[in-house]
């Protein structure tokens, strides 16, 4: 059987004394559709990002299970019923560790990005290095002997 992970986020609209029941119904339908609960975490209380249905505080549940993939459409359908859960997500493992790699053996064959003049590897867009720039001179002045020199002048009496 394949092992999927669900996320899913209890508004806080429903009391603390419901979320545990929230969650036992959660871990019953996964029985009930022929899966497994392997592992259970809740997250504890997290504010969103955004409000979401006009929810500012949520509590994050993560459950990793295994089940049928029929098993598991099921189990989509009964958490949009749900009107306790204002958020969730179903992930098959197997099927994003192998997206993973695949994405990683494409970038690993990608050429990384030379600069046209010198043929170098690109780094980002960085601005160029000050070695390339011409050093400036340096100019030393004596300013108090300016001041003094400024202060002695008829255009300032």
């Amino acid at each position: 059987m394949p092992k999927y992970e669900l996320m899913y986020i209890i508004g806080n609209l429903s009391s603390d004394n419901e979320i545990p029941k929230i969650i036992e119904e959660v871990k019953r339908d996964i029985t009930e559709l022929g899966g497994s609960v392997l592992k259970h975490e809740d997250l504890g209380k997290k504010r969103l990002s955004y409000p979401i249905k006009k929810v500012r505080n949520a509590n994050y549940i993560l459950v990793r299970f295994e089940a049928e993939p029929s098993g598991a459409k099921e189990l989509e359908k009964k958490m949009r019923a749900n009107q306790e859960v204002i958020r969730y997500l179903i992930l098959n493992i197997e099927d994003a560790l192998r997206r993973t790699e695949k994405d990683r053996l494409v970038r690993s064959k990608m050429k990384p990005r030379t600069e046209p003049d010198t043929g170098r590897p690109q780094a980002g867009k960085a601005k160029p290095a000050a070695a390339k720039r011409p050093a400036a001179k340096k100019i030393e002045i004596d300013l108090d002997a300016e001041i003094e020199k400024a202060l002695e002048t008829d255009e300032l009496k």
